[in-house]
């Protein structure tokens, strides 16, 4: 059973008001001071603020008093207008998806595509319960609409359980249009990297692609850095394995691709083991997100550990894609699911789950 309450902008007001609760669950809404409306989803182990009118982003993700998204330059969300540029820094970020990815000079689409700060229409809470036990949501359906080129819905959900430190994320999306939709998707989750911390991963390390991407007009003594730690990674991928490691360097960005094992469950995994023994992890799929792309920036501003960003292609933009057969279609009337998890484990559950990851020879 769900129940469902959809939302107005114009309830959404400077002090935060509760709209739902039910037991250890409350939704909450509030306007940050830069005009962005903003949904906190509670329960007894921590909160997520998700951004239901801009890209449905998921802005924050804090539980047992650590915060799991990035630092950035921004404190506050922004209203971004043009691109997800203005407003970088939050924990999940939806991109595509008819394109994705960093265009290139010859590229006409916006970095990520349409899909990192769409408007939303219909914005809705969820509260129910299911096989995982009791939950509280949020979901809403954006709808893109071009003359003669597509027509579809795409509508994220994110529930949070009771007594649970973790997200569970799907996205689904329709075509309408009379002719195929052609589409591109990755999930952009940005946990915050925790020096002396280890990867664990269920992708073979001498399979990883290492992207030699440093902009030529970077800072000199910088990309010189950035450019040797490349050149160690492209014969030992594994050294960035230990988080902090001396000689890593990761300015402005280094992005890498894996190709994931799944276990009989068609799950694959994805750990940021702390010192104390507990993690932070993303679970995925890689019979529905083929690709595992990993973004890392640690500059002055910017401290971001994106494991995998789970993908349907590498992330090079739209004719990249088309070169290397990457793209997907749906018919019309047809729809796509895809599953995904993010959060925070204690000792116990690392440990099973490194258990996991060690059986499939990881």
């Amino acid at each position: 059973m769900e129940t469902r309450t959809y939302l107005k902008e114009i309830y959404f007001t400077e002090k935060e008001t509760t709209v739902l609760s039910a037991g250890a669950l409350k939704a909450s809404l509030f306007v940050y001071s830069t005009g962005v409306s903003a949904v906190r989803l509670t329960n007894d182990k921590g909160n997520i603020v998700v951004l239901p009118y801009m890209g449905q982003m998921v802005w924050r993700a804090e539980f047992l008093g650590r915060e799991l998204t990035m630092k950035s330059i921004y404190d506050e969300p922004m209203p971004a207008k043009d691109t997800y540029g203005e407003t970088y820094g939050g924990f999940l970020m939806h991109c595509g998806l008819t394109a994705m990815g960093n265009p290139t000079a010859e590229d006409t689409h916006l970095p990520h595509g349409e899909l990192p700060i769409a408007r939303y229409h219909d914005v809705y809470i969820l509260c129910g319960e299911d096989e995982k036990g009791k939950y509280i949501g949020i979901s809403g359906t954006y709808s893109h609409k071009r003359c003669f080129e597509a027509d579809y819905d795409f509508c994220p959900t994110v529930k949070l359980y009771e007594g649970k430190t973790l997200l569970d994320v799907t996205v689904r999306f329709e075509n309408h249009k009379d002719l195929p939709l052609e589409y591109f998707y990755l999930c952009h989750i940005n946990h915050r990297p925790v020096d002396g911390s280890r990867l664990s991963y269920t992708a073979p390390r001498k399979d990883i692609i290492v992207n030699h991407e440093v902009p030529k007009n970077y800072d000199p003594a910088r990309a010189a850095a950035t450019n040797a730690y490349l050149d160690r990674l492209d014969r030992d991928p594994g050294l960035m394995d230990e988080v902090g490691a001396p000689g890593q360097a990761y300015m402005p960005e280094i992005v890498f691709c894996c190709r994931y094992a799944a276990d009989e469950d068609g799950r694959a995994y994805t750990m940021q083991v702390f010192p104390d023994g507990s993690s932070v992890y993303v679970c995925h799929r890689p019979e529905e997100l083929p690709f595992g792309v990993r973004w890392i920036a640690r500059t002055g501003d910017e401290d971001a550990l994106g494991m995998v960003l789970p993908a349907t292609g590498e992330h090079k933009g739209y004719l990249y894609c088309k070169a290397h057969g990457y793209e997907r279609y749906l018919a019309t009337g047809e729809s796509v699911t895809y599953h995904l998890e993010t959060g925070l484990q204690d000792a116990a559950a690392t440990a099973t789950m490194q258990e996991k990851i060690s059986r499939l020879g990881f």
